[in-house]
């Protein structure tokens, strides 16, 4: 985990705390993979939870982005079904598969790709 790191090439040094570590931090994660598949999202969690189509979470899919906080200002995760999704959860940790935690979840997901 690198705060601030990550871009559309992958891992890159972060910013702040994060200055001295190559990484992701979460929002960078999902920066990273949605450029994968040629989407430009921007590297601030709240700025993605603006673009894209809101489902709700009961109806999420495998490839949709869940958040936390207000706005979607303090966490994002890809979800990739069966109630797991991946994250870079924190300083100190590494991208990781984990249990869906729905505790501060917001209560819609973004889907940026439509199937």
């Amino acid at each position: 985990y690198s705060w601030g790191g990550g871009n559309a090439a992958g891992k890159s040094r972060g910013i702040d705390s994060g200055a001295g570590t190559v990484g992701f931090d979460c929002s960078g994660l999902v920066l990273y993979a949605f450029a994968g598949v040629g989407i430009k999202l921007p590297h601030y969690s709240g700025s993605q939870y603006d673009m894209g189509r809101k489902i709700p979470t009961s109806q999420m899919r495998r490839g949709d982005v869940l958040f936390w906080g207000p706005g979607g200002s303090q966490h994002v995760a890809i979800y990739l079904g069966d109630n797991q999704m991946i994250e870079a959860p924190y300083t100190g940790s590494h991208v990781k598969i984990s249990p869906v935690r729905t505790s501060g979840m917001t209560p819609h997901a973004v889907r940026y790709i439509e199937y």
